[in-house]
């Protein structure tokens, strides 16, 4: 941000970007540690594969805390609701694929 004089939403945006257009010329993905920082690495799974099992456990968290804040709540005071019947199935399989990518040998 201090670099490029841009707001953290812009950065953000502009690594969105190019993410996408690197993906879409064949070159390797942009990848992010704090050690390095931001860095795209011709033949590095090892890096490809940290990077994407910190994507996957965050969002896995995030999803955790969503079902326990706002829709445990939810499915006590409505049990018989199917709608929240299904959002806590579809819910619940996506936590669970989420926690096993993030964790995955």
């Amino acid at each position: 941000m201090a670099a490029t004089e841009r707001t953290r939403a812009q950065v953000h945006t502009g690594l969105a970007h190019l993410r996408q257009v690197a993906a879409a010329k064949g070159l390797p993905p942009v990848t992010w540690d704090k050690t390095w920082g931001y860095r795209m690495l011709d033949d590095a799974p090892d890096v490809w594969i940290g990077y994407e099992r910190a994507f996957f456990e965050a969002v896995h968290h995030r999803v955790e805390n969503f079902i326990a804040g706002i829709l445990l709540p939810h499915q006590k005071k409505k049990p018989d609701d199917p709608y929240i019947r299904t959002v806590m199935a579809q819910m619940g399989a996506i936590e669970s694929t989420l926690h096993l990518l993030a964790n995955l040998e």
